[in-house]
């Protein structure tokens, strides 16, 4: 388990810087990624480029805690409705820590708007992949169910 959090916690520090850097690229933003640098937080840590590691470090450890969160699915004691509760609940405080941190101050009604289009975000992948996890079970158990048949086959042609 611990070391599928490690390969789990760096593919999401990954994705997470790159991801961030992405963003102004794909936008067409001359600035790059320190268009996503706040001056209140250049003000608070000195330089744009410190800003912009802080930056990228958070968005490192946003993206670790997500990707890395999806071992809480894994839990077997935990009922489903648990684990999506507990992760969906850490992405949103993860975020708001990271609001606060970078400075970012939006207005109650941007936040609100942001956390739509995540929880959207969020139910949308959860949908996706419960679907991609179910048609597995059902496809392992249609695999045992015939593997069950064979084995009972073969024990009658064996004891005749």
């Amino acid at each position: 388990m611990k070391r599928q959090l490690l390969s789990r916690g760096i593919v999401g520090l990954l994705l997470g810087m790159v991801l961030v850097m992405l963003i102004p690229a794909l936008s067409g933003e001359t600035d790059g990624a320190f268009s996503l640098v706040s001056d209140k937080l250049i003000a608070r840590v000195g330089s744009p480029r410190g800003a912009l590691l802080l930056s990228l470090a958070l968005y490192g450890a946003f993206g670790a805690f997500c990707i890395g969160g999806t071992l809480l699915y894994e839990i077997q004691r935990w009922p489903l409705a648990l684990a999506t509760a507990v992760h969906y609940l850490g992405i949103t405080l993860g975020y708001l820590a990271a609001d606060l941190v970078l400075c970012w101050n939006m207005t109650a009604r941007e936040l609100l708007l942001v956390e739509g289009f995540m929880t959207l975000g969020f139910f949308l992948i959860w949908l996706i992949l419960h679907g991609v996890y179910k048609n597995e079970v059902r496809e392992l158990n249609a695999l045992m169910e015939k593997n069950k048949k064979e084995e009972t086959k073969n024990r009658k042609e064996q004891t005749k």
